[in-house]
């Protein structure tokens, strides 16, 4: 930004004279504040070893095995119900954890279970429903396609006729990935059983002819839909709503950039996810369906359950089986960042792409997004879990990956079609797991609290002094900042609200949150730098105390303006929002402290 000459003399005069004006704005009393997206402390190490999670899980180990045993209500048939569970997360330092990212599981087999497999564990066999999304996507973001390319590129048939209902050549591989197409959510195929026909009648609906049906995909009356039908298909299809217009989930998309990843490598669905997921990853019990029978968990539901079911060119959106170790596997790699090329492609994909109707639930690729402020009540924050539902016919599987903490939870059911066992159990694990993540991640970064100065040996001309606490705010708080006995943060105030007036009023309850920016320090092994930054929080204005005009406060109230206002103001070449810590991550001690813009040099701590 350039100031002009007139401000700059005028905010020179106002500094010489000590005189900056005060704002007529009038803060809004209820404001709470507005901390940064993502991880608000460091995420935490180790958490197998922290008493905090050990306590939980066995807590929740307990009332598992009294639900079961019927001392509490379960809410779901527990002699008909199997399921497994886990709780992972890669960020461990035990040596006997190296090569396993569960930190803790639970299992169960209902007694009526009797197909299939006699003992559960980690590598028992799931159908896992839609959360095969997950993997199309990643094997979509793992290729050198562009996803902005129409997938009339790769699928040119659906560009074919020129009266097309939909407009294929306006559709990108993205809007598919991301549930932004409007396409319709199946094949028109794939949810017609043809046996129904009688049930339906008498239901109210019209007689139909066969020739009604769609010539391919429908059960009980013809076979499963080839590339070349599935093409023809979709010439004939119709929109659900214009691309980007929407969130219209669909699993039809993924059927239509799988088959383009194919034509353009020339492999099956199966071959890709072999050679980009499964194989590299040691995910031996993860494939396209159906699976070993002998290692599956088979639902006593008869002929309605889904085990076995082959699900052809249908599989990208919803067609694999998988297992705890596998799923949890996938987790880890997610949460460190390993499981795409760089660590800035995980760190894009772990963000929303769309909207609902509802603020607190937001649309990824593929991730259903949930932004929720109930689980940690005695420090409230928002946590965004990105998480990842999926269906089969007596099968529900949840995969929840929630960043901030580096922490994730698999869940894996089968049981009674209909049954609410998948939610009730992601509930329990979740809302009883986060709270104690999060006591572990705040007693862990205590570290970085405490009273900095430079040392008495050092020169004491431009003392500088920082105080950092944990309270029940989000990240670690600037209690003071001060430099030969000047108060830093009034002068910071001061010289925002003569500078930057326009931005609104400056909260002064200042806190600084980690950015995960390391850079090593040459010589000193296991030493590193960390950024930090202080977030310049705009408290809004009680506009309602401040005009009769009608509607005031009913928009203003809602602002959250602090994602614009980081690294604006600067005092020789310096952000004055910067702090950084010298940390000796093996040791898990914080060295020291430096304000770059005060020129501390390195500030240690007092004791």
């Amino acid at each position: 930004m350039h100031f002009p000459p007139i401000l700059v003399s005028c905010l020179a005069t106002l500094a010489y004279l000590g005189t900056f004006a005060q704002s007529s704005r009038i803060p809004l009393p209820s404001w709470t504040g507005c901390p940064v997206d993502g991880p608000l402390l460091p995420r935490p190490t180790d958490l197998a070893g922290s008493k905090y999670v050990q306590d939980a899980t066995t807590n929740l180990t307990r009332a598992l095995d009294s639900a079961l045993k019927g001392q509490i209500q379960a809410g779901f048939e527990v002699d008909n119900t199997s399921f497994s569970i886990s709780f992972v997360s890669p960020f461990h330092s035990t040596s006997s954890r190296q090569n396993d990212s569960i930190l803790w599981s639970y299992h169960h087999l209902g007694k009526n279970n009797v197909d299939g497999t006699k003992s559960i564990d980690e590598d028992s066999q799931y159908l896992i429903g839609s959360v095969s999304k997950v993997f199309s996507d990643l094997l979509l973001l793992q290729s050198d396609v562009d996803l902005n390319d129409p997938i009339t590129k790769y699928l040119p048939g659906l560009d074919s006729k020129e009266n097309t209902t939909i407009q294929w050549s306006n559709i990108t591989l993205s809007a598919l990935s991301n549930h932004m197409a409007g396409i319709p959510a199946n094949l028109p195929s794939s949810f017609e059983i043809y046996s129904l026909r009688s049930v339906m009648q008498k239901l109210g609906f019209p007689l139909v002819a066969n020739s009604s049906y769609p010539n391919c995909g429908v059960t009980g009356l013809n076979h499963a839909c080839d590339e070349e039908q599935i093409i023809e298909m979709m010439n004939t299809a119709l929109p659900v709503q214009q691309p980007y217009s929407q969130t219209v989930y669909s699993s039809l998309s993924f059927i239509l950039f799988a088959l383009a990843l194919g034509n353009h490598a020339n492999k099956t669905y199966e071959q890709l996810l072999d050679e980009g997921i499964t194989a590299p990853l040691g995910l031996k019990n993860t494939g396209v369906s159906p699976g070993d029978s002998k290692n599956a968990v088979i639902p006593p539901l008869g002929q309605d359950q889904g085990w076995g079911t082959e699900y052809g060119l249908n599989a990208p959106g919803g067609g694999l089986y998988s297992s705890l170790r596998d799923l949890s596997t996938l987790t880890a790699k997610i949460l460190d960042y390993s499981i795409l090329s760089t660590p800035e492609k995980t760190r894009q994909w772990l963000k929303p792409q769309s909207v609902t109707s509802s603020v607190k639930n937001l649309v990824g690729r593929p991730w259903e997004i949930q932004r929720t402020e109930n689980l940690v009540p005695e420090n409230p924050h928002t946590v965004d879990i990105y998480a990842k539902s999926g269906g089969a016919s007596g099968y529900i599987a949840q995969l929840s990956v929630v960043d901030q903490y580096g922490a994730g939870f698999v869940i894996l059911t089968a049981g009674p079609r209909g049954e609410a066992t998948a939610w009730i159990l992601n509930d329990a694990v979740i809302s009883s797991l986060i709270p104690a993540i999060d006591r572990e991640t705040r007693e862990q970064a205590r570290r970085y609290t405490g009273n900095f100065s430079v040392s008495a040996t050092e020169d004491q001309k431009s003392a500088v002094a920082l105080s950092l606490s944990i309270d029940h705010g989000t990240g670690v708080k600037v209690n003071s900042l001060t430099r030969n006995g000047a108060d830093i943060l009034a002068g910071v105030q001061k010289l925002w609200d003569e500078m930057l007036p326009q931005t609104g009023i400056l909260n002064t309850d200042f806190r600084i949150y980690p950015t995960d920016i390391v850079h090593e320090v040459e010589g000193e092994k296991d030493v590193v730098l960390e950024d930090w930054r202080i977030n310049f929080d705009m408290v809004p204005s009680d506009n309602a105390a401040m005009s009769d005009l009608p509607g005031q406060g009913k928009l203003s109230a809602d602002i959250c303006a602090s994602w614009q206002t980081g690294s604006w103001l600067y005092y020789g070449g310096q952000s004055l929002d910067r702090i950084v810590f010298k940390v000796d991550r093996k040791a898990g001690r914080v060295i020291g402290v430096e304000v770059p813009f005060l020129r501390s040099g390195l500030l240690a701590k007092s004791y």
